[in-house]
């Protein structure tokens, strides 16, 4: 689904098999939450950029993006790795 992520993102995409939630994360997402983040992507695509960590590539801010992408089947994520 790398068409899906904004042209000036594609550079960054990330097989989304790589990537890996924070079990850390603070922040929990209703099905409904994710749901609408599914929509909203599916609806105006990838404009920004996941925040992820080189080591064990953990997202650090994203997480309920990359659930919610995950169960709508996209193959790829643009982002940021640190």
């Amino acid at each position: 689904m790398i068409d899906c992520i904004h042209p000036d993102l594609r550079s960054l995409a990330v097989p989304i098999e790589q990537l890996n939630e924070d079990p850390k994360n603070a922040n929990s997402h209703t099905e409904r939450g994710l749901t609408a983040i599914a929509e909203s992507f599916k609806r105006f695509g990838q404009r920004k950029p996941l925040v992820v960590r080189r080591e064990g590539m953990i997202v650090e801010a994203g997480n309920g993006t990359l659930a919610s992408l995950r169960a709508a089947g996209w193959t790829h994520l643009a982002c940021i790795v640190c």
